[in-house]
């Protein structure tokens, strides 16, 4: 199965091919410029370099966050404005999940980390499962100490805040607390073989309703309950 894999959700941004299990071509560029224009500029350079067309792939994987919210907004809107075009199936893959499967050959408890801002992460516990990663428990939004706290056996720390956190992570977790790649970029092809299991299984999402992966309240809603709030103390 031909797979275009679209991750703009990261400070790189990255577009590549996939045939089966095997990675054809991969592209990336500063997220600087996450234009939609640059995006498809990329998106073409990338399926040039395979001598084919987008009609001729499969189906779109697309990276869905968490992560910088514009880039995933772009990136996705692309996604899906080609699925649509060219009537193919698409299926959003989580960052963090991308993140994870990098260190998929690992034996102990995956935890991927994405910068969530004012001192916060995104994250989420995986285990490798062949080819393939098991998420286990839900997506966590919060500090280091309120990670650290769920994590009771040895676990491999990914991505670029396990690094900048690393010694507060150490200082709670010990000999429990591994270190993998401090880089949280995946790879456009990594995206795209995500994909594959659940294109398999018929379980493509819905071209339409796809939207990022929104986690934890954001600015609006925390000002409104802020507002909701002082009312009721009045």
């Amino acid at each position: 199965m031909r797979v275009l894999g679209i991750d703009t959700a990261n400070l790189t941004n990255t577009i590549g091919l996939i045939d089966g299990d095997r990675m054809v071509t991969d592209f990336a560029w500063e997220a600087r410029d996450n234009s939609l224009q640059r995006i498809i500029i990329s998106t073409d350079l990338v399926l040039k370099r395979a001598g084919l067309t987008l009609a001729e792939i499969d189906g779109l994987a697309v990276g869905i966050g968490p992560g910088s919210w514009t880039g995933v907004r772009v990136g996705v809107t692309v996604a899906k404005t080609l699925a649509y075009a060219v009537n193919k199936p698409i299926c959003g893959i989580s960052s963090l999940e991308a993140i994870a499967y990098q260190a998929r050959s690992a034996s102990i408890l995956l935890c991927p980390l994405v910068d969530a801002g004012r001192e916060n992460v995104y994250s989420a516990f995986y285990r490798a499962r062949g080819k393939t990663l098991a998420m286990e428990g839900d997506y966590y939004v919060g500090n280091i100490k309120g990670l650290t706290e769920r994590v009771k056996e040895p676990a491999l720390f990914l991505g670029k805040p396990a690094h900048l956190y690393r010694r507060a992570i150490t200082g709670e977790l010990g000999d429990l607390a591994g270190f993998g790649s401090p880089s949280d970029t995946s790879s456009g092809c990594v995206v795209a073989l995500l994909s594959l299991t659940r294109f398999a299984a018929g379980a493509a999402d819905d071209a339409f309703s796809l939207v990022p992966l929104y986690l934890g309240e954001s600015l609006a809603q925390a000002l409104l309950r802020k507002k909701e709030t002082e009312a009721g103390d009045e």
